[in-house]
């Protein structure tokens, strides 16, 4: 199973993703790599943040944002 499909397995089970989601908001890491995620490129990535808790490497990586 490739790296995507491990995150949309979590993003689909309810249970899990309510415990790593609350988890990572808490504590201000990344719900896939568990890293800090305090520094955002802009506002947009920010946002994105606040909705997935990807960190910046991993919103890069998958969602695919072009790296400034």
């Amino acid at each position: 199973m490739d790296k995507l499909e491990s995150l949309l397995d979590i993003l689909s089970s309810d249970r899990e993703y309510e415990k790593r989601f609350a988890i990572a908001k808490v504590s201000r890491s990344c719900i896939w790599c568990g890293e800090e995620a305090v520094e955002f490129r802009d506002a947009s990535a920010r946002l994105e943040y606040f909705v997935s808790a990807l960190c910046q490497k991993c919103q890069d990586e998958f969602i695919g944002r072009a790296k400034e």
